[in-house]
């Protein structure tokens, strides 16, 4: 909610209104006399105040999670958005005005009144900490996803922070390969309805299971469409210095007309801007480096480990199913892990060419220092010509990826959703998705 700064704003730092992402004149609505207001969208709050660039506005929000934005609806239109402490009190403006308002914001703040923009249409998916919906847009009937994520216990602000994590990382984004995000509501004070995209296509997961079960083997090029779409997502990822941490083909949504339409749909685990340490992560998809650390070790590992964990996924695709480390229980999937002992001779007895083993040896090489990028990956002789490929960054820039920078190390935090938490003697679970109870949709953490 909207707070008057008072007589405590002479204390406040100075406002720097040359950062301003958006601003609009509003009106408050008296009895005798309305007053107009002037409403700033900085990066980090908004203001309201009687002048323009005013110093000491009459108003101030923080943008953060923890603070909500009301909206009033008339006609599937916004036309005033709401401070509420002792009194309700609107600023209307053009729709217009609001809108551009409201995107400004989105995923920056709560919002508040989910019924009033969004009709749920039945449950998708369900796991231990949320749910997923279809979900329709009411003025105009456009289907989304909501995550609805709440906290079992009241004091359990390490999962609400991990959700809010999640929900900036993917904010930061936009890509076509990447899930998008839209709007974030605070429908209770420890309840989060997150507006996503809607996928209609199936797990990269079911489709592997499909082909281990009719024992078919995908085409080389079909399997090289797949593969560069993927990595072209995560050199994406590491060029804006986030480590995935847990990319498995559960993790991957697909359509199955086409084959290059891709994305990634999980960021439970992903972390931006920081040094990784501890474990986390899948049992037969971790990278060697994570999955051998000793208890008490504190050794940085980069983006490489997402190279590896795509390296499993590639490994799959090209043996029917079947994965690089396997087992009959987590145990002993995992032991097989920390060994890396892979059999090349699973794929080579597909026929495949002599480039594809090479690049699937690359990203599976034991020494992350041995281990090939997502760019050097990119330009290897199994997608031909070099590659050159322009496309459009997170803030919608038109750039070349030979004109960013993709390593970056990173940190750990613990997992919302599918993080399997790394002790020596076990595997310690916390499954937050059942993913395929309906393939069709976005299989997420929870």
């Amino acid at each position: 909610m909207l707070q008057s700064t008072g007589e405590t704003s002479q204390t406040q730092p100075s406002i720097n209104y040359a950062t301003v992402r958006y601003s609009f004149k509003c009106v408050r609505r008296h009895l005798f006399k309305d007053k107009v207001y002037y409403v700033h969208a900085l990066p980090n709050m908004i203001t309201i105040g009687e002048h323009i660039n005013d110093p000491n506005p009459k108003y101030k929000l923080e943008l953060n999670l923890k603070n909500i934005v009301y909206w009033k609806q008339e006609h599937g239109q916004n036309r005033a958005f709401v401070q509420i402490r002792k009194n309700v009190k609107y600023f209307e403006a053009t729709s217009e005005q609001l809108q551009k308002f409201r995107q400004e914001i989105s995923c920056l703040i709560g919002f508040h009144s989910l019924d009033d923009h969004y009709k749920i249409d039945e449950l998708i998916g369900k796991g231990s900490f949320s749910s997923v919906y279809k979900i329709f847009r009411q003025h105009d009937k456009k289907v989304f996803a909501m995550k609805y994520v709440s906290s079992k216990q009241k004091n359990d602000k390490e999962n609400m922070q991990l959700v809010e994590n999640e929900i900036g990382i993917l904010h930061s984004f936009n890509h076509d390969s990447i899930l998008k995000i839209y709007e974030v509501y605070r429908v209770e004070e420890y309840h989060y309805g997150i507006i996503v995209e809607y996928l209609d296509g199936i797990a990269l997961s079911t489709l592997i299971e499909q082909l281990k079960k009719n024992q078919c083997v995908l085409k080389e090029s079909d399997i090289k469409t797949i593969l560069q779409a993927l990595l072209i997502a995560l050199a994406v990822i590491h060029q804006e210095q986030v480590i995935h941490r847990d990319i498995k083909p559960q993790n991957i949504m697909i359509s199955q007309q086409h084959y290059n339409s891709v994305k990634f749909i999980d960021f439970g685990l992903s972390i931006k801007n920081q040094l990784q340490y501890n474990r986390c992560g899948t049992p037969g998809y971790m990278a060697p480096e994570i999955v051998n650390m000793r208890k008490d070790q504190q050794k940085a590992w980069t983006s490489l480990c997402d190279i590896f964990s795509l390296g499993v996924v590639f490994f799959k695709l090209l043996s029917k199913g079947i994965s690089c480390f396997q087992g009959q229980t987590s145990d002993q999937v995992l032991a097989n892990n920390k060994k890396c002992q892979i059999d090349w001779s699973i794929v080579q007895q597909h026929n495949y060419s002599k480039n594809c083993i090479q690049l699937l040896k690359a990203m599976l090489a034991k020494d992350p220092e041995e281990r090939i990028t997502a760019y050097q990956a990119l330009q290897h002789p199994f997608f031909g010509d070099a590659f050159s490929t322009i496309y459009t960054d997170y803030v919608g820039h038109s750039i070349s990826l030979k004109s960013k920078q993709i390593l970056n190390p990173t940190l750990e935090k613990h997992n919302l959703d599918s993080q399997e938490s790394m002790e020596e003697t076990s595997v310690q679970k916390q499954q937050v998705y059942n993913r395929d109870i309906r393939p069709s949709i976005i299989s997420r953490k929870q």
